[in-house]
């Protein structure tokens, strides 16, 4: 188990054009981006839960793949408003390494240019080519949004931002993807396998602000 960081690590410049559009389409109110860029909310022994879940298989039942029809659905309409409230374009390059050096870089391309690239490679079981959408809208409204980067804290702290975009239908299948694969991989220091499962209720709870 690596150690955790307390806070947030890496902070750039918010994309505040962005962040309007999360906070017009969300279900909810989000948390204050001032409050997700200086907190660490993911303690040490919930990240372990999740991890631990996260890396035990299970085979998809109904209600995964309702949850996951449910996130495929909207991360498709998150997607299209990415594109259209934001101009934003995505190149696409096949292959596992990262077009980028840094979120900081990620996330200054989204800022300035309204551009980005994603390396497009192991495909997932339920979500198909929806999962690319998926990533884009994360990077989008996550991390180029808060200004946040790539470690635990800041992961962590775009999901506290992207669920708010989503269903109650679709949050526990969006909870696998970007917290329980992000938080395996972070906590491990190795990629884990795409899955798709569904969160226990206790878990899902206790990762609730």
């Amino acid at each position: 188990m690596q150690i955790i960081d307390n806070l947030p690590r890496e902070l750039f410049p918010t994309w505040r054009r962005a962040q309007l559009v999360v906070d017009r389409h969300a279900r909810q109110a989000p948390p204050p981006a001032s409050v997700l860029r200086t907190t660490g909310f993911l303690r040490p022994e919930l990240a372990e839960s999740v991890t631990a879940w996260f890396l035990d298989d299970a085979a998809p039942t109904g209600p995964v793949r309702r949850s996951y029809a449910a996130l495929e659905r909207e991360t498709a309409r998150l997607f299209e408003i990415a594109r259209r409230d934001l101009g934003v374009r995505v190149h696409y390059v096949d292959g596992e390494t990262d077009p980028y050096d840094s979120a900081a870089e990620l996330c200054a391309e989204l800022r300035e240019r309204g551009s980005m690239t994603l390396a497009c490679d192991e495909r997932h079981p339920l979500l198909g080519t929806t999962f690319d959408q998926l990533r884009v809208v994360h990077d989008v409204f996550g991390h180029a949004a808060l200004g946040l980067g790539f470690d635990l804290q800041s992961e962590y702290a775009t999901w506290l931002q992207c669920r708010t975009l989503y269903s109650p239908a679709a949050r526990p299948a969006a909870f696998c993807e970007l917290v329980g694969a992000v938080t395996a991989y972070i906590t491990t220091g190795e990629k884990p396998g795409l899955r798709a499962k569904l969160p226990p209720a206790e878990l899902l709870t206790a990762c609730e602000l």
